[in-house]
């Protein structure tokens, strides 16, 4: 049975790097980072560890719920944000594509504005917003241990990519530190 508290610990590497993303005011990574987490979610909850559009869809849907923003968008946005380096999604439907914009340093939140055929997106909180969901997945995993998605997350995390501190050799003339390396955890 997948212990409570497991996916909250894995998971807290992205909490971590989000963090670093926003203190760094690394937005343009955050997004990246953040249009990934529905991804692994719905890759763990299936039955072979993998996940294609429709489950990243279905995922988005169930716990991402937006009235402005819906599964379909959230994958095409995803797709072209992670795949292409674009805003513009070139398709006809709600938004003919997104405009990313970052914290303002006086307070004021741009987020979730349409303009015409654009809609515009808060990284930040559009970030937050994604974690809130993580969050809400994982307490629904948790809260049906037995149900197929749970069983299925148990049998996928031991393969979810975990960061430990490793001694790794260091050139000749720099000190050796411990550095942070991703390491894949296997149990069987």
């Amino acid at each position: 049975m997948l212990q409570r508290g497991a996916l909250s610990s894995a998971f807290s590497v992205y909490w971590d790097d989000m963090k670093r993303c926003r203190d760094g005011k690394a937005y343009w990574s955050l997004l990246h980072l953040t249009v990934c987490l529905p991804d692994i979610c719905a890759a763990l909850q299936s039955k072979n560890g993998d996940t294609k559009g429709a489950l990243f869809v279905a995922w988005c849907n169930q716990f991402l719920k937006d009235p402005l923003l819906n599964g379909d968008e959230t994958y095409m946005m995803r797709c072209k944000v992670l795949h292409q380096g674009r805003a513009v999604t070139g398709k006809t439907g709600r938004y003919s594509g997104f405009s990313f914009g970052q914290p303002a340093s006086h307070g004021t939140v741009d987020h979730k504005r349409v303009d015409g055929p654009v809609l515009h997106l808060d990284v930040g909180e559009f970030s937050n917003e994604v974690k809130q969901a993580v969050e809400r997945w994982i307490q629904h995993i948790e809260s049906n241990s037995n149900s197929a998605e749970a069983l299925a997350v148990e049998k996928n995390l031991p393969s979810l990519v975990r960061i430990n501190a490793a001694k790794v050799p260091v050139p000749s003339g720099l000190s050796g530190t411990n550095v942070q390396i991703a390491v894949i955890h296997k149990t069987n």
